[in-house]
């Protein structure tokens, strides 16, 4: 009796302690911006450019750290975590904000 109300308890701990399923990475609430995790350059603060002119105000200048990037645009393929892409299209309306 007592043997079995023990391995009762040693089952009901080891139950709760068992891991559930990860839960499903943060979709970005924009898929034009990236997932928070994934946001190390912080263009998610500027989710409301999208759509508005690269040269309006309000858009960071280029910088080490920033780039715009329009159509024909010539930009190096290393991965810089902490920059942020501002991409348009032709017509220099803003339709991407990326990390990298």
């Amino acid at each position: 009796m007592m043997r079995a109300a023990m391995m009762t308890c040693v089952l009901a701990l080891m139950a709760a302690c068992a891991a559930g399923p990860d839960p499903a990475p943060a979709e970005p609430a924009n898929p034009a911006l990236p997932a928070l995790t994934e946001d190390t350059c912080g263009a998610s603060m500027y989710g409301e450019l999208i759509g508005r002119p690269i040269t309006g105000p309000g858009v960071p200048g280029e910088s080490r750290f920033n780039r715009r990037i329009l159509p024909g645009t010539q930009v190096t393929m290393d991965y810089v975590p902490q920059r942020m892409n501002i991409e348009a299209n032709a017509q220099g309306v803003i339709e991407k904000i990326t990390c990298g």
